[in-house]
């Protein structure tokens, strides 16, 4: 079903919960598999301003790839690398490289609104629950001065202190995105916003990014670049990358058994706390 205003989206809410039925809130469709439901609200609603003091306002369904080359004609940037809507963005609360300055969504969103079926809800918890606790309608984002020149300095280590020490040193440069990358040696991706003199390092110019499937890839939380390290030695994954500063990696294993001894989450799943305030929100669990 789709939905084109708010007046919709809470009265398609409110049938469900007094229908007792289950309803799935989708964007594009793309980042994630749809959850068993009785109902799937498609968000159409797609309007968005840049605003000259620096933030966007956007609904749910507005393209996250159009703001952000509007933002870009503005000489602002929306710091994401996400392809679908805004509301698929602040579910799943997507970690990018560029989440090493600028943070995950949940940093640079400033408002966001929800709707469960007892009305409109102004909270930043929701960034991240993946729709199971209400229905995200609208955010106000951050933008940023956007960088004239981006260069990425890329080489690959076979040891892990070795890695770790270059990527501490990298780190005092403060890069823009730092990304780390393991299939059986380790790879560096720092960028830069300026023309750094990194000796022994093959240079490019943009951000590094990952081509990607969920097919057997895990959410690990590594909140140092060391705790990373670790994980890879405790699992031995098929691949595996992290973007430092984010306390995010993400596993790509053969063996599902070697990713239990760690903290970790799927794609279509969410952190526990969100569990426990499912129990408050959406206590008649309507949301899928």
């Amino acid at each position: 079903m789709e939905v084109y205003n708010e007046k919709e989206l809470y009265n398609s809410i409110k049938d469900a919960y007094l229908s007792g039925k289950k309803v799935m809130i989708i964007g594009y469709g793309k980042h994630s598999n749809p959850r068993k439901s009785d109902i799937y609200l498609k968000i159409k609603m797609d309007y968005y301003k840049i605003e000259k003091e620096g933030y966007v306002e956007a609904y749910a369904g507005a393209s996250v790839d159009k703001i952000r080359e509007e933002a870009s004609e503005h000489g602002l940037l929306l710091p994401c690398l996400y392809d679908g809507s805004i509301g698929g963005l602040l579910a799943n609360n997507e970690f990018s490289p560029l989440s090493t300055r600028y943070g995950k969504p949940y940093d640079f969103t400033e408002k966001v609104f929800f709707i469960t079926p007892f009305g409109k809800i102004s909270w930043k918890i929701i960034i991240g629950s993946k729709g199971r606790l209400g229905a995200i309608y609208k955010a106000r984002l951050k933008l940023f001065p956007k960088p004239t020149k981006v260069f990425t300095f890329e080489k690959s280590f076979n040891k892990k202190d070795e890695t770790i020490a270059y990527v501490n040193k990298l780190m005092h440069l403060k890069p823009l995105a730092m990304l780390v990358e393991y299939d059986g040696k380790y790879t560096i991706h720092a960028s830069y916003d300026f023309n750094a003199d990194i000796h022994g390092f093959s240079k490019d110019e943009g951000v590094a990014t990952i081509e990607e499937t969920n097919r057997n890839g895990y959410y690990v939380n590594t909140p140092t670049i060391e705790d990373f390290m670790n994980a890879i030695e405790d699992t031995q994954p098929i691949y595996a990358y992290t973007v430092v500063g984010s306390g995010i990696s993400k596993f790509y294993v053969a063996d599902e058994d070697a990713i239990k001894k760690l903290n970790y989450f799927t794609h279509d799943d969410i952190p526990r706390v969100y569990w426990k305030l499912k129990a408050i929100l959406d206590f008649k669990n309507i949301f899928a």
